[in-house]
């Protein structure tokens, strides 16, 4: 990732071939998919000439500026596809599909800070895992994120829900913070299935 607020066209090229042959060399793998996940500034070059043209099919990135965003979410434009200008080849498309990151909020966060399970957050902020909840309590906590989910639902156009769970620093015991996320996953679904709630009523009462 390079930024690309106030930077050369070629030191792009250069950070984005640098980063290539590294994944190439020592994964075997080659990008299909960009993320850019801190950066100031997004510019048609990038979409043309750097991801187009370097063989991605999409890019999401998890800045944004504020009007911006606040006008995204409010026409369901928070995912697309980029069509920049190409003046000089005419006959190539070089639309990709893009997406913001961080639940459409513009950084690369869970839909709320409540879903942190970090002990830097479960600590500091005083936020209780939802491991150690009872029972009403996490179908509590459960309701309440898909109703967050269900907002963040209106601000696309897709039948897909991008949603990005952590931050800076929140993996760094992995062990403790996968097993609230399995915790996670479970519940919702399992409580879908005893028709705990329903979630198609969730989700049109946010429309």
């Amino acid at each position: 990732m390079h930024d690309e607020a106030c930077t050369h066209y070629m030191g792009m090229i250069d950070q984005t071939t640098t980063g290539h042959s590294f994944l190439q060399r020592h994964l075997g793998v080659i990008p299909k998919v960009a993320w850019q996940l801190d950066p100031f500034g997004h510019s048609a070059t990038q979409a043309c000439l750097m991801t187009h043209k370097m063989g991605m099919n999409a890019i999401y990135f998890g800045r944004i500026d504020h009007e911006d965003l606040q006008l995204r979410q409010q026409e369901q434009r928070c995912e697309g596809l980029w069509n920049p200008t190409n003046p000089n080849n005419a006959t190539i498309d070089p639309t990709v599909f893009f997406g913001l990151t961080g639940s459409y909020g513009g950084n690369y966060g869970p839909p709320s800070w409540d879903f942190m399970f970090d002990d830097l957050y479960v600590g500091e902020q005083g936020i209780t895992p939802l491991t150690l909840l009872n029972e009403t309590e996490l179908y509590a906590k459960m309701e309440n994120f898909l109703q967050l989910m269900a907002v963040q639902a209106q601000e696309t156009r897709t039948n897909d829900v991008l949603l990005t769970m952590g931050s800076d620093f929140t993996y760094r015991k992995a062990e403790s913070y996968f097993s609230n996320l399995d915790l996670l996953i479970h519940t919702v679904m399992l409580g879908q299935k005893w028709n705990l709630w329903n979630l198609t009523e969730i989700f049109q009462d946010q429309g």
